[in-house]
């Protein structure tokens, strides 16, 4: 494997880094990495042995910092869903211009509120080849047992109508934010994604996550969408207790859908 780094030019200039096989011909598929809030390009355990079996394959993972992460840095209280969803596009984008990928063959992994972002891209993109859904968030039950944004909204809201903030996962957001994530959350479009959807959940994870998944895997199947649910035992919130059951689940999947052959 071969790691190679890159900086968009464009918007909030993205940073991330390319990890490709070590010798290959031709166009390759890929799959861009999205990580979830407090989290940063550097791959976690489960995403790192997908990497691994993924170059192993002749197929490139591409993984970059969000607005307000990492190396890409920025005020994080200027965050939204619709700014991570734009920066995840500018990076799919970018890697269709790359001499090693397939522009056809392109899809997201996300994690936590990657999910979120790599959901609202597939919502609004048909290049888009297929998403993969970890800890996924559709914006029902985004704060878990605090509540969500919209709760937030709501008891705030004359104080984020003259300007002020409120707080949400330790951070202080504007209306914008709250405004964003409640009318904009995948859970109203989710029926538009056209490509495959894969919902890989950890068992041990929390209710509210897997029943995110679940009830997007219902929605898509009530479509005749082409989606799977699987639920691998023992696994954690981000699947890094299992990391080799995870990466053998994409393979297997993206091998079902002629991504990999």
């Amino acid at each position: 494997m071969k790691i190679i780094n890159f900086k968009l030019n464009t918007n909030d200039k993205n940073v991330g880094d390319c990890y490709l096989p070590d010798s290959f011909a031709g166009k390759l598929p890929v799959v861009i990495y999205c990580h979830g809030w407090g989290a940063s390009k550097k791959l976690d355990k489960a995403p790192l042995a997908l990497s691994k079996a993924l170059t192993d394959l002749n197929m490139v993972m591409v993984s970059f910092d969000f607005f307000g992460a990492g190396e890409t840095g920025g005020d994080f209280n200027q965050m939204t869903d619709a700014r991570w969803a734009s920066n995840l596009a500018d990076v799919f984008n970018w890697v269709c211009e790359q001499s090693w990928a397939d522009p056809k063959k392109i899809g997201c992994f996300g994690t936590r509120s990657g999910s979120t972002a790599a959901l609202r891209f597939a919502e609004k993109s048909d290049k888009v080849a297929f998403v993969i859904s970890v800890a996924t968030c559709l914006g029902l039950y985004h704060g878990m047992h605090q509540g969500g944004p919209a709760k937030i909204l709501v008891e705030n809201l004359e104080t984020l109508i003259q300007g002020g903030k409120a707080r949400f996962f330790e951070t202080d957001f504007d209306i914008n934010f709250f405004k964003d994530h409640v009318t904009g959350a995948p859970i109203y479009e989710i029926q538009s994604i056209k490509c495959p959807v894969f919902f890989l959940q950890g068992a041990d994870d929390n209710l509210y996550r897997r029943a995110e998944a679940w009830i997007g895997n219902q929605i898509m199947k009530k479509n005749s969408l082409p989606v799977k649910y699987v639920e691998i035992e023992g696994g954690d919130h981000i699947l890094d207790k299992v990391p080799d059951e995870c990466a053998r689940e994409v393979v297997q999947w993206l091998r079902e859908i002629k991504i990999l052959s």
